[in-house]
């Protein structure tokens, strides 16, 4: 048989061994379900005593276990008290009124020295006191017991040898709580050595003692330290409880401290990763700058390269026109000398020429219509170019503002961040001047009080001593973050200050370097005025050109718009932050504020609990002036008893007294 056993099988095991009575208990056990086994008033023989033994060392379901007034023998008991020596669930065991004698109290002992489960033991109506050695291996496997809080020993015929090693077990024993000893036979001599071992013992809070023959006065003290022991127990209970709740708040604000320290670092990290992010999209977009830059150059070097070919080409039609005006004037000089010659001739010269000169005509109307077309595109040219140049000038406007009201948001935040640094230092002060005060008096109160609680206040200055130090570290690793954190926003600003500055530079520059080489583009164009049909072609190219070129300047300032809509996004972001850690401040200060509180009611209860202390002392002191008036009294008394013995004793020397018959007190049974 291993593991756990429940009823059922107990039940099986009853069956085969053919226990009726058992078995009708064990099946009421079961119909209700129940983890107690009562099996009072029932004869129960070695056999089936023995299978309860086996099963009780390995059933784990039991918690109570009742054999009242089953008068066992010793054979049965030891099988039982064997099987219980292994079990680790029976937390109540009553064997009243089973005739436990020798043998049997030391099969007793043995379990109570082994089993650590048992709480209540019931010994009601036994022989435990016939023997003496019997009884005290027992009280000394109870001296050594640590489970075992209330025991029942009524009337088991303890006497006067019974008590010396009760009281020593008293002494050495750390866990009883309640002990009757009714009806028994201690007398004085018991009573005091229960006296003297209570002044170790301070768990017990409860003894009976009527039926002992114990006097009054000692019963009073005993019951005097046995309710010390009481108020002792709740002091040291409310004491543990208090530690307890202190305990969970320190862990509770190191918890919180914990996760504010992980606050901070998650948003120190954030805001890293936003700078970060913020400086690669600035650099990402400086660089879409510089190769927008880069082509418009290279879109202006080739539009002068077109320029120039135009020219060229200008150039060459002027000669060709110089060509035929030669050709004209050398074909006159050849007609004049063909009229000489033959008349026939110079009429069909004069037909050719009419027609070249008709020709000739067409050719120089076509070309001065294309002059004029060519002047009314001019003429819209230099209406564009007007245009374009109120447009630069209202962007370098817009470019003034903007850098105006940069200047002014970044002075406004610079301003708005001093002004929260002040406010912050200001409340550190606060805070470590209230802190300094409150140590002070702390330390004030508690050089006061005596050498019993300075340990535990000891304890309690270590650990404020601690969480000072970690709140003072927290502070410090919070100043430098907060001090790395605007040092590197203010090597941000610089940096985009730079580069926005170096920007606008470069697109000032450019558009210096466009206006220039328009004005060059228009006394070129003035220059060609006489131009031929195939610059028509090459103005619309160029209008093309400028229209692309406006939508990259609108280009621009868009770019230039959502670079200021991310500074502006970056400074609310910067002012929510300020937010946060101003609430977190707020909540630092309502901590700060319930934890003085906490300290407020603590040093109630201690004040409460030295006022406690006083009136205690004051009772103990009455109560010994009691005593000593108690003891005066006895004394007085005997030395008058004493004289008037030796003033008998001198008066009746000549003749014999008779002896005195002194009255015999009756053993009371209950």
């Amino acid at each position: 048989m291993s593991g756990t056993l429940s009823l059922s099988e107990i039940y099986v095991e009853l069956c085969k061994n053919h226990n009726i009575e058992v078995q009708e208990c064990v099946q009421k056990a079961l119909l209700h379900n129940s983890l107690v086994l009562d099996l009072s008033n029932q004869t129960l023989d070695i056999g089936t005593c023995a299978v309860l033994g086996k099963l009780l060392h390995f059933s784990q379901t039991l918690t109570k276990l009742s054999l009242e007034d089953c008068l066992l023998k010793e054979e049965s008991m030891k099988s039982l008290l064997l099987g219980l020596c292994g079990n680790s669930s029976v937390r109540t065991l009553s064997l009243k009124g089973n005739n436990i004698q020798i043998f049997t109290t030391t099969a007793l002992s043995k379990m109570i020295r082994h089993n650590h489960t048992i709480v209540r033991l019931s010994l009601e109506w036994n022989y435990l006191g016939l023997c003496s050695d019997s009884f005290t291996l027992l009280c000394e496997a109870l001296g050594s017991n640590i489970s075992l809080q209330y025991l029942d020993l009524r009337s088991n015929q303890l006497g006067v040898e019974a008590a010396l090693p009760l009281s020593k077990a008293l002494t050495r024993n750390c866990a009883l709580l309640s002990l009757d000893l009714r009806w028994n036979s201690l007398s004085k001599v018991g009573g005091k050595a229960l006296l003297e071992s209570l002044q170790h013992n301070h768990t017990l809070t409860k003894i009976s003692l009527p039926g002992n023959n114990v006097p009054p006065d000692i019963i009073s003290a005993i019951d005097a330290h046995v309710n010390q022991n009481a108020q002792l127990l709740k002091v040291q209970q409310e004491y543990t409880s208090q530690a307890n709740l202190l305990k969970k708040q320190m862990e509770e604000q190191e918890q919180h401290s914990l996760c504010q320290v992980e606050h901070l670092e998650r948003s120190l990290a954030e805001r890293d990763r936003t700078i970060n992010t913020t400086l690669r999209d600035g650099i990402f977009h400086v660089g879409q700058l510089e190769e927008e830059v880069r082509a418009k150059t290279q879109e202006v070097e080739a539009q002068t390269a077109k320029y120039e070919l135009v020219s060229s080409a200008l150039r060459l039609s002027q000669e060709r026109v110089s060509t035929l005006e030669d050709t004209l004037a050398s074909m006159e000089t050849h007609s004049q000398q063909a009229q000489e010659a033959t008349l026939t001739l110079q009429k069909e010269n004069r037909e050719t020429l009419e027609r070249t000169l008709r020709e000739h005509n067409e050719e120089s109307r076509t070309l001065q219509k294309t002059i004029t077309q060519l002047e009314a595109e001019v003429g819209e040219l230099q209406f564009i170019r007007e245009n374009q140049k109120k447009q630069i000038f209202d962007f370098k406007e817009t470019v003034c503002s903007l850098q105006s009201e940069v200047k002014g948001i970044r002075l406004e935040c610079e301003d708005v961040i001093a002004v929260e640094t002040g406010k912050y230092k200001e409340k550190l002060k606060e805070l470590e001047q209230q802190q300094t005060t409150q140590m002070l008096q702390l330390r004030s109160q508690h050089s006061q009080t005596e050498s019993e609680w300075r340990e535990s206040l000891r304890v309690c200055e270590v650990q404020c001593s601690e969480l000072n130090a970690e709140m003072v570290t927290l502070r410090s690793t919070l100043s430098s973050e907060r001090t790395s954190t605007h040092t590197h926003l203010q090597s941000l600003k610089k940096q985009l200050k730079a580069e926005h500055n170096s920007a606008m530079r470069s697109l000032e520059e450019q558009l210096q370097l466009c206006v220039e080489r328009h004005e060059e583009a228009e006394d070129r164009v003035r220059a060609l005025s006489g131009t031929n049909t195939t610059l028509t072609a090459t103005n619309t190219r160029l209008k093309a050109e400028i229209l692309t070129l406006t939508n990259e300047l609108a280009e621009m300032r868009a770019n230039v718009d959502k670079k200021n809509e991310e500074v502006r996004e970056a400074e609310k972001k910067v002012r929510l932050e300020y937010s946060c850690q101003e609430e977190e401040l707020r909540q630092c200060k309502e901590q700060s504020t319930k934890l003085r509180n906490t300290i407020v009611e603590l040093k109630r209860t201690m004040s409460e609990l030295e006022a406690e202390r006083d009136k205690r002392q004051r009772e103990a002191r009455c109560r010994e002036e009691d005593m000593q008036r108690l003891r005066d009294d006895e004394a007085y008394r005997i030395s008058l008893l004493h004289s008037a013995f030796l003033s008998y004793f001198n008066s009746s020397s000549s003749h014999p007294p008779a002896p005195p018959n002194f009255p015999t007190t009756p053993t009371t049974n209950p």
